[in-house]
Parts: structure tokens; C-alpha cells; sequence
């Protein structure tokens, strides 16, 4: 089966009105989930699927990618917001 995973923004700084700070979503069995009334920028999930795709893939222990890296940052120019993915 898949890693259940936990995504939240921890910084927002710029001109960036999607994103806010604490904003969670979920994957659980590899389908995202955003608890209700709380919503995500596409541009920034856009940026992190790819490691969300290789985070869930169950590897050997200190070999996946969050191993490597669990901070993630969406490409807007004008926005840096920062995104942590970890393992729940």
C-alpha cells in the first residue's frame, strides 16, 4: 500500500492570496484530502506532486525522498510560500 502523508504551508511571504499559513492537506491510499471549508492553490500543488507521488511509494528505511528533503516551495515568482511534507 501507500505512505499517508500530511501537507502544510509554513510560510507565506509576498504577494501571494491562496495560501495561508497552517493550511493542511491529507493523502490517504494515495487520494488528496483537504479538510472541509480549507482550500489549495492549484500552482502550488502543481509544484509539489511530484514529490507527494514519490513520498506515498513505500521504500526501504532512509531512502525516500523525504529522507532527503521534506520542505517544498511553489514556483510563483512573486509568493514564497514553503510547503512540509511528512509521513502520519
Amino acid at each position: 500500500m501507500f505512505k499517508d502523508l500530511k501537507i502544510t504551508c509554513i510560510h507565506v511571504e509576498g504577494k501571494c492570496s491562496r495560501m495561508k499559513v497552517g493550511t493542511v492537506a491529507f493523502v490517504k491510499n494515495a487520494k488528496i484530502e483537504l479538510p472541509e471549508n480549507n482550500t489549495f492553490c492549484l500552482f502550488a500543488l502543481g509544484s509539489i506532486i511530484q514529490p507527494i507521488a514519490a513520498a506515498i511509494i513505500k521504500n526501504k528505511e532512509k531512502e525516500g525522498i523525504l529522507d532527503i528533503l521534506n520542505e517544498w516551495q511553489c514556483p510563483d515568482p512573486l509568493a514564497n510560500v514553503r510547503f512540509k511534507i511528512e509521513e502520519i
